[in-house]
């Protein structure tokens, strides 16, 4: 640990280039010794202001070793791979450098389903390594489910914003489903979940009409693109963002000064160049097509829902209170009881706690059939 300490407080002292040298042997500039002196003033042995060879080598052999010992230390957690070693890594199934996915095929006889993680990041941020080693992972191959984890290409590496996002999550479950005699896959058993951006985008693939396109000249486009089962952990109830203050109990009212600061990032999202473009009939069909709540009906699948964040007013700056308020919760079952969907909801501070609680892994074996 103290050798650790002198390497940052060097760098500090005299910036890396400095650090290096002298690990390095070199010889150091007049400005970095009076650095070095100025932080380690005990340095100056004989007091005359300077720094000898003699005087630095005391600090070039601290260096060395502090640079041994931390050249032995196990590299960091994060860099290596976490859990069981997918069957296919970094497998391309789209036409964007992030359209990549790593799959975990069961060891089974006969046809497996498959559960698919789709991580979150606002659709701006976050990897499919975050279910590396996951317990939804090691249960389902425990079980003879298969899994994959999915990348897709973030909101502002395309002009069409959130739905090309959502698009190539769709293209994910449709190549699935391409390769699943390959793979020994059960297509009819396909089931999807995530968090924030990923929950979100398993309610979209769930309660959209199937996408499937039977005349593609591209046979994953003939694919389904629907789920038998849904998991959602801090969902939003709809990406028609406009509709969120008729939603969320916000502290402020929604004016029209609001509505324009949000403006730019109003935009992006929606994948529209301006307010009329938005409001046109082009924009209405946009808004159409990512609104979850209006696709909705009886004959969506199974859908499980959980949100721990606390309630209450939305401050207009909380973005992050905003989109994953437990009032998104509340508005999907409302909802789903509406149109006859089947929900488990979870929101403990707004009351929603069925007893007993079901986890999302054993709400998806149930319906994915597995014993």
């Amino acid at each position: 640990m103290m050798r650790q300490r002198l390497l940052k407080t060097l760098a500090f002292a005299c910036g890396l280039l400095a650090v290096t040298q002298l690990a390095a042997g070199q010889d150091l500039t007049p400005q970095q010794k009076q650095r070095i002196l100025k932080r380690f003033p005990q340095a100056d042995r004989n007091g005359d202001g300077d720094l000898s060879a003699e005087e630095i080598a005391p600090i070039r052999e601290r260096l060395e070793k502090a640079q041994q010992m931390r050249n032995k230390k196990p590299k960091q957690t994060q860099n290596r791979p976490k859990g069981p070693v997918p069957t296919h890594a970094n497998l391309q199934y789209g036409d964007h450098k992030n359209a990549v996915m790593d799959v975990w095929l069961a060891d089974a006889n006969e046809p497996t389903p498959i559960v698919v993680a789709i991580h979150g990041g606002g659709f701006k941020g976050g990897d499919k390594s975050k279910y590396h080693g996951c317990a939804e992972l090691q249960a389902c191959l425990a079980k003879g489910v298969s899994f994959a984890s999915i990348n897709y290409r973030f909101r502002d590496e395309d002009p069409r914003g959130i739905l090309a996002c959502l698009h190539d999550s769709k293209r994910a479950i449709q190549f699935i489903r391409h390769h699943a005699e390959e793979w020994n896959i059960d297509k009819e058993r396909v089931a999807a979940y995530g968090g924030s951006a990923g929950a979100g985008t398993t309610l979209w693939l769930a309660c959209h009409d199937d996408m499937a396109d039977p005349n593609s000249a591209d046979p994953v486009q003939r694919e389904s693109s629907r789920l038998v089962v849904g998991g959602l952990m801090g969902t939003q109830a709809t990406y028609d963002v406009l509709q969120w203050k008729d939603i969320l109990p916000l502290k402020e009212p929604w004016t029209p000064e609001m509505e324009k600061a949000s403006e730019p990032d109003i935009l992006v999202a929606y994948g529209v160049q301006s307010m009329n473009e938005l409001n046109s009939e082009k924009g209405k069909a946009i808004r159409k097509e990512r609104d979850m709540l209006a696709w909705m009906s009886s004959d969506d699948p199974p859908i499980w829902m959980k949100n721990n964040m606390r309630g209450g007013p939305v401050a207009r700056n909380d973005q992050n209170h905003r989109n994953h308020h437990p009032e998104h919760v509340a508005c999907l079952k409302k909802r789903a009881d509406q149109v006859g969907m089947q929900t488990v909801a979870i929101a403990p501070a707004l009351g929603l706690q069925p007893h007993p609680e079901i986890s999302m892994i054993n709400f998806f074996f149930k319906h994915l059939g597995v014993k």
